[in-house]
């Protein structure tokens, strides 16, 4: 038996390591589907899509979200019954990513939404919390702005819908981000390698 997680931060979570024979593999986007489409005029918005939203507080911050996006313009998308709607497809999704300046993530437990890699991909500039495997993603003024502070996501949040110039250049970052450490090709040839030397180790006994 192999134990492999999503992140360093997980694995650590378990209290496991290499030296235990763990392995790490970290999520793979398509970035052939998820990217940037120039021809599409972006929104000066805060996009966020998240699922029950609003009952999945304690996880996905909807009242950190609330508390920061007062009076900002905004869009939300996500099954939240009273709430928000969710896109009617991946591809309506990946029009949703392309027509947004910012990407706004609040999730406090989860170890890395995957809305927010695929936000990267499409390019847009992110904004989000810093915990769990987020801080091995984003660097914060690099491909990111990041903060667990209420008061600095909020300014961070002016801080790119005054200036469209610095937006455009965190999300390039984002998406060569996604590119470099999070495509579809380390993916599988990672869970080849986990899946090729388990095997192997099986043989051997």
């Amino acid at each position: 038996d192999k134990n492999s997680f999503i992140s360093e931060y997980n694995m650590i979570q378990w209290n496991m390591s290499r030296a235990t024979s763990a392995s790490v593999v970290e999520h793979g986007i398509d970035t052939d589907f998820w990217k940037p489409d120039d021809n599409i005029e972006k929104d000066n918005a805060c996009l966020s899509v998240v699922n029950d939203w609003p009952n999945r507080d304690w996880c996905c911050g909807f009242k950190l979200w609330q508390e920061t996006i007062q009076g900002l313009p905004a869009k939300v998308y996500g099954k939240s019954p009273g709430f928000s709607e969710p896109a009617e497809s991946t591809e309506h999704l990946r029009k949703i990513y392309q027509s947004s300046a910012i990407f706004y993530n609040t999730s406090l437990h989860s170890p890395v939404p995957t809305v927010l890699l695929e936000a990267m991909a499409c390019g847009c500039a992110i904004v989000s919390t810093n915990n769990c495997m987020i801080p091995e993603i984003l660097q914060n003024g690099v491909n990111g702005l990041v903060s667990n502070h209420p008061s600095e996501l909020r300014k961070n949040l002016e801080l790119l819908l005054n200036n469209p110039e610095i937006a455009k250049k965190l999300g390039e970052n984002a998406r060569k981000t996604i590119e470099d450490k999070f495509n579809i090709k380390r993916f599988v040839s990672d869970w080849n390698n986990l899946i090729h030397s388990t095997v192997n180790e099986h043989r051997n006994k």
